[in-house]
């Protein structure tokens, strides 16, 4: 019989419930399901390492982008298929998929049963100070330095779990009157160029919460890296930036996109502030930034034919 690991965060908002949802979807299908659960110093990788060595057929992960981001680096390039079913705070990568994200039994049916896509995975290396190369980590959908990641930080986790993903609106309003910072970026080896910027963001996918997207047209699977420097001088230039995330408007001056399968971008003053997928990493001096095209196989809403 077909096996099927399910990799949950039993800390998630409804872990358990989307947990139950996946096993009666994969009895329903047919499918041997085991439970692997996470913890704080296994949140998903050796679990997923797990599953390839044991043979398994498919994987589901149930929590929040943190969660799949380990589980997903484990099964890049593998040919695992790996089913999502969201139970995080923001859920970027579930909602740039449009998996269902309040309907949990669609979305274990999606996890379980859904076809397949062949799914980009950003790939970033930071550089701490003093020259320190970390390994390199994965991301699903955005990298971003700056104001943005102060606001990440400045989201507690009580504020998280009250106010789930308005918790980094409000973090992220507080700062908009902030100051830019210095930064030099380099797309696919060209010139180094240098910006003041409140934030820049490198995206694999760009949609956020209440159905803007930083970027319009980013895709998920388009092999490749898209780049916004976002530069407003005063409080008016977040109504022009909002607009041209609801696809209204153009932000021209405040809000720049570029495209490249390679970014570095490098620290003028001080380190940088680094967030990945809405988790603080600390501070860099440098991020290099690389496309992995088409990594993963992961299933997506739909019927297979």
């Amino acid at each position: 019989m077909p096996e099927l690991v399910v990799i949950g965060n039993p800390t998630a908002r409804g872990a358990a419930r989307a947990v139950d949802a996946v096993l009666r979807e994969a009895a329903r299908a047919g499918l041997d399901a085991r439970v692997a659960a996470t913890t704080a110093a296994e949140p998903g990788g050796p679990q997923a390492r797990a599953a390839l060595a044991a043979g398994a057929d498919a994987v589901v992960a149930v929590g929040g982008d943190g969660t799949v981001r380990a589980v997903a680096a484990e099964l890049a390039h593998t040919g695992m298929p790996l089913g999502i079913v969201p139970a995080g705070t923001a859920n970027l990568f579930a909602r740039n998929l449009d998996l269902p994200l309040h309907d949990v039994a669609a979305a274990a049916r999606a996890a379980v049963s859904g076809p397949t896509a062949h799914i980009d995975l950003g790939r970033v290396v930071l550089t701490r100070a003093g020259g320190e190369r970390e390994p390199e980590a994965p991301f699903l959908v955005v990298v971003g330095v700056g104001n943005d990641a102060l606001a990440v930080e400045a989201s507690s986790l009580r504020a998280k779990r009250r106010l789930g993903w308005l918790s980094y609106v409000a973090a992220g309003a507080r700062r908009f009157g902030h100051p830019s910072f210095a930064v030099r970026g380099r797309f696919d080896g060209g010139p180094v160029e240098a910006a003041r910027a409140w934030s820049v963001l490198v995206h694999n996918a760009a949609r956020i919460p209440a159905g803007l997207r930083v970027l319009p047209g980013t895709r998920l699977d388009d092999g490749l890296l898209h780049v916004a420097t976002v530069s407003p001088r005063h409080l008016a230039h977040w109504g022009r930036i909002a607009a041209a995330g609801a696809g209204l408007a153009r932000a021209e001056g405040v809000l720049r996109h570029r495209r490249a399968e390679r970014v570095t971008l490098g620290a003028v003053d001080a380190p940088m502030p680094v967030q990945l997928d809405g988790d603080p990493a600390g501070r860099a001096e440098r991020i290099d930034a690389r496309i992995d095209h088409a990594a993963l196989r992961v299933r997506v809403p739909g019927s297979e034919p």
